[in-house]
């Protein structure tokens, strides 16, 4: 079973791109076989991890080349990658990702997005093709605005918060019809410290908090979607 998890949330700035990276680690240390999509044409999730001069993207896949034709990256951290650049910012057909997916369905326990912080054609087609949605939110109003509008697309995607940073368990009310996975993040120096090593804090600090939490996050996750 293959499952589709878009990490969304159209405000900037809540750690999507880290959460992408984090979950794609902490699930292939769960034995899952793990596909990460950049899928934001600013492609900072392709730059952290260093593929941003890539020959093939994203683009190449939506417009019909196969994965077996293009230069999918099996990444040092052990799940394959498949890098975004800017032009990615004119395509526009919104079932191109689900029928490139479709082809997957035997190759990757869990297909993990990272999607624009913004309503655009981009994040249409990952909730489209989603089977889960995990929106990362810290306890700021810019960020819990962000959440509540991104819920508001419609989707059949199952939708999972993750709680960041000083996110209350009061604030837990302000959503409805929302699995909140089992743990709390908190903010670490140590991104940057990472990315400059072009890996995941999971990587790099194995046994901090930080780790912890998103394998704990990960752990609910594949409970929730029937891979454990």
């Amino acid at each position: 079973m293959s499952s589709v998890i878009a990490v969304a949330n159209i405000a900037g700035g809540t750690f999507k791109s880290t959460t992408a990276h984090s979950l794609a680690v902490a699930s292939v240390e769960y034995g899952k076989k793990v596909l990460l999509i950049d899928l934001d044409p600013r492609a900072e999730l392709t730059f952290n991890l260093g593929y941003e001069k890539t020959r093939q993207t994203i683009v190449e896949i939506l417009q019909g080349l196969s994965l077996s034709q293009s230069n999918d990256i099996t990444t040092p951290e052990r799940f394959d990658f498949i890098g975004a650049d800017s032009r990615l910012a004119l395509f526009n057909d919104v079932n191109s990702l689900s029928t490139f997916l479709n082809t997957l369905l035997t190759q990757y326990d869990l297909v993990i997005i990272d999607t624009p912080a913004q309503i655009d054609s981009r994040l249409a087609m990952a909730l489209l093709a989603a089977d889960a949605m995990v929106i990362p939110t810290s306890a700021s109003i810019h960020s819990i605005r962000g959440a509540l509008s991104t819920l508001k697309i419609d989707s059949k995607a199952k939708k999972f918060l993750l709680a960041l940073d000083g996110f209350a368990a009061d604030q837990v009310k302000l959503f409805d019809n929302v699995i909140v996975l089992d743990t709390h993040i908190p903010l670490t120096s140590g991104i940057d410290a990472a990315t400059s090593q072009k890996r995941s804090v999971l990587s790099v600090d194995k046994s901090s908090d930080f780790a912890e939490a998103y394998r704990e996050a990960a752990y609910s996750l594949l409970e929730h979607l029937n891979h454990f």
